[in-house]
């Protein structure tokens, strides 16, 4: 039985009825922790046979989202309060936060320098440059691209949601004039990607699990966990420049310059699950350090250790 149990009784998740969600919620349940709340935008979703109790929530967007969480904190006596989206840690963020606290109940979100950096792509970029540490270029699609192919993405936002690959000028013209979007740096070989799990404890421990991996329908399929002293390094040290603390996520290509990171996710993976079962318990320590506990030791898995992503039922 893992120890935060003694200490965190209520939890509530949100995006409860996405990947992500779900599997923080299974985490939870095996942890024992003594109510796991969810909630979504959306109902009718296995994440309703995960938790103990699941809502119906707005929008991180609506004016109404702020009442809903301070209503289920007061109802359910919640200790913390795990957001799962982009979404919500920045409507989080907006709202504002006193001392990583909402409401008085502790929210588990990377720091807000960290989190203020990784959902702006563009701002992501130009900081790697600034700490001097391999980028891609990166500039606003309000003007030509200064090279082809490149990559064309919203400059906010998650996965590769509205990301496409351009090959020709008159593409890029006919994307031309949005500033809510940028260009990007095609990175190659495309099979050289990486998802990297980085925890930074507040002591300044730092620990990392790189993976490759492949997508069926947008969603972590397979993979097998990759040692690589050349992106341990790189990882490291943006972790540390960057004065990361909590659990984010790493998504980078290794390319004949060496490994180049070109996205930060502010949240656990959705690769979380995989993670804790091979050992890299990034949510547990996360709130370990959230409420000041003694973090548990890792043993890092083997490499070339594969992962498959099977399927579960659930009945209600």
């Amino acid at each position: 039985m893992y120890k935060i149990n003694n200490k965190v009784k209520t939890v509530l998740v949100s995006g409860g009825g996405g990947d992500i969600g779900i599997a923080i919620g299974r985490i939870l349940k095996e942890c024992e922790i003594t109510k796991v709340v969810g909630c979504d935008v959306e109902r009718g979703h296995a994440g309703e046979c995960v938790f103990d109790d699941f809502r119906r929530a707005p929008l991180a967007s609506e004016s109404g989202y702020f009442d809903f969480l301070k209503q289920i904190f007061e109802e359910f006596s919640v200790d913390l309060f795990i957001p799962s989206s982009e979404a919500e840690i920045k409507a989080t963020i907006d709202f504002g936060l006193i001392n990583g606290q909402l409401f008085g109940v502790e929210v588990l979100i990377t720091n807000q320098e960290t989190a203020l950096v990784a959902l702006d792509k563009l701002k992501t970029a130009e900081i790697l440059k600034t700490i001097g540490v391999r980028s891609p270029w990166t500039e606003l699609a309000l003007k030509m691209p200064r090279e082809l192919p490149c990559i064309f993405k919203p400059k906010s936002g998650q996965g590769s949601k509205g990301l496409r690959v351009v090959h020709s000028e008159a593409e890029a013209k006919d994307l031309l004039g949005n500033k809510d979007y940028i260009w990007q740096e095609l990175l190659l070989p495309d099979e050289q990607e990486f998802t990297c799990g980085v925890f930074r404890h507040s002591s300044g421990v730092t620990r990392s699990i790189v993976m490759r991996r492949t997508l069926s329908g947008g969603f972590t399929d397979k993979g097998e966990v990759v040692e690589n002293s050349e992106i341990d390094s790189y990882i490291f040290e943006i972790a540390k420049k960057l004065n990361i603390f909590g659990a984010v996520n790493f998504q980078l290509r290794l390319t004949s310059c060496g490994p180049v990171l070109f996205e930060i996710n502010p949240r656990l993976s959705s690769t979380v699950m995989f993670r804790h079962k091979l050992g890299f318990r990034d949510l547990i320590w996360a709130i370990e350090d959230r409420f000041n506990l003694p973090l548990d030791i890792y043993v890092a898995p083997k490499a070339g250790t594969k992962f498959y992503r099977g399927i579960q039922e659930y009945i209600k």
